[in-house]
């Protein structure tokens, strides 16, 4: 499968996904209260730094490795089973201090539930890293669709039903079940292995940097939750948790598509002595233009897309979630340079740049969520900077992707994306609407249009990126539609 069909299919596996998820989140905010999530977000934040590790690693070592003999496939296996189910009995077990620890024991039983995902996703990992290393995305768009689909649904009926926050740990491991079957049905061959640790000695000298790279960035990614917990308490928690989640709902929906792409390409690029440094600056401009246009529209429409998504309840997560997105737009290449230098052998690299942001989000959060959300968001987002400039900096010294190389993909977008995101601003606060939903949703529904519209306007005229990607997109469907026409 070529790049783009590849793209194609994780593009719409992320869309489809998005689609469900945001249709539950919807509905999820006005089921569960803001304490309740808050309950969820901390004990399944503790369990996100232990999924990291739940793999070891193996399954971007499956991606990535360079002559992948049997030996090494049954190897990456065995560790994987071993190392979860420890894990899940760890988790099981220790979950009543931590429930203690935060004073309340619903965070306890969150845990406890969501320790099965890990006796279940070791099953389903390596077949699910060859199909990503063959780059076979349709069957991967089909497994990720209904997991995504039963985990939401689940979610809504439990919560609906009256199960409070633990409708939310019930549904991940339902979803967890879904991806497990679906892996086993589309690869077979890596579902059940005989153990062996013939090949230990390859394998966890890669395994080891990336899952201390993996558990140092979703410690990072859970920071607010395990820290926010202590300090401000659930409710702000979970405001902090909300402003964040909707953040992410729309800065991952090119970043996911691109994540699960990148790795096994570049990979892939690097085994067949392709130029990575090359195919990285051509598509650097395309990435930060959508990226930034993406996470601009969401900080610029936030306070009506937040009442509309989540109801006027969440309102105090609007100033938070227009910081985070100043972070999000900063690192909108991390990704697909942590991607690249994984792909060159740059594991290490990658471990130092994970260890160094999450320290920082450790830290500043510590010393300034005491003053309140939006100076939470502010330590978040100068984490993230601190993280960028990091990679940057190794990144450089490997010569894949230099500070100048960053400015310039960056500033190549930066006036369609400057005026769209202003005509936005200028559209939603001085044209009168309602203050109901209606009113909101049309605020939304016109700033965005707009500012699209003369985005796409911009770029055709200055002639800027993703232009020829959007013209060969166009010329594709032409031709397609042109052969459906023809039969």
């Amino acid at each position: 499968m070529n790049i783009r069909s590849a793209l194609a299919y994780s593009f719409g596996t992320r869309y489809a996904a998005t689609a469900v998820q945001f249709l539950s989140t919807l509905i999820l905010a006005r089921l569960l209260t803001p304490g309740e999530i808050g309950i969820y977000s901390v004990g399944a934040s503790v369990i996100m730094i232990a999924h990291t590790l739940r793999d070891f690693g193996t399954s971007t070592y499956v991606i990535q490795e360079q002559e992948l003999t049997p030996a090494r496939l049954r190897t990456a296996f065995t560790l994987t089973v071993a190392i979860a189910w420890f894990l899940a009995l760890t988790i099981y077990f220790s979950a009543p201090p931590l429930g203690d620890f935060y004073s309340e024991p619903g965070v306890a039983l969150v845990m406890q539930i969501m320790a099965i995902n890990f006796a279940l996703i070791p099953l389903g990992s390596i077949s699910g890293a060859i199909l990503r290393r063959e780059m076979r995305f349709r069957a991967l768009m089909y497994i990720a669709v209904l997991s995504t689909m039963v985990n939401s649904l689940s979610a809504i009926v439990l919560a609906y039903l009256g199960f409070g926050f633990i409708s939310l740990a019930w549904s991940a491991v339902l979803g967890t079940a879904t991806t497990v079957i679906g892996n086993w049905m589309a690869e077979r061959k890596a579902f059940l292995m005989w153990p062996s640790l013939s090949e230990r000695h390859r394998v966890l000298a890669f395994s080891l940097r990336s899952s201390v790279s993996s558990i140092a960035a979703e410690a990072g990614h859970a920071a607010p939750d395990i820290v926010l917990g202590r300090t401000i308490g659930m409710e702000g928690t979970g405001l902090f948790s909300r402003a964040l989640g909707y953040v992410q709902i729309f800065e991952r929906l090119l970043q996911d598509g691109l994540r699960g792409v990148m790795l096994p390409y570049l990979s892939e690029q690097f085994r067949s002595g392709g130029n990575v440094r090359a195919k990285l600056r051509e598509a650097a401009p395309n990435i930060a233009s959508v990226s930034l246009l993406i996470i601009g529209l969401t900080g610029t429409l936030a306070d009506a897309a937040i009442t509309v998504l989540f109801g006027p309840q969440w309102n105090a997560a609007v100033p938070p979630a227009q910081l985070l997105c100043i972070g999000m737009a900063l690192r909108c290449l991390s990704p697909t340079l942590a991607a690249a230098m994984v792909a060159t052998g740059g594991i290490t690299s990658v471990m130092r740049v994970s260890l160094v942001a999450t320290t920082a989000k450790f830290a500043l959060l510590i010393a300034l969520s005491g003053y309140g959300l939006t100076y939470a968001a502010a330590g978040f987002v100068g984490a993230e900077v601190l993280g960028l400039a990091v990679l940057l900096w190794q990144s450089s010294r490997t010569k894949i992707f230099y500070f100048a190389d960053y400015a310039a993909a960056i500033l190549k977008t930066a006036l369609p994306v400057t005026a769209a995101c202003a005509a936005a601003w200028l559209l939603s606060s001085y044209v009168p609407y309602g203050s109901d939903f209606l009113g909101q949703v049309m605020r939304l529904g016109v700033g965005g249009t707009a500012a699209v519209a003369l985005w796409l306007l911009l770029i055709w005229v200055t002639d800027a990126a993703p232009k020829a990607e959007l013209k060969r997109l166009g010329t594709t469907m032409t031709r397609r539609g042109g052969t459906r026409g023809s039969q």
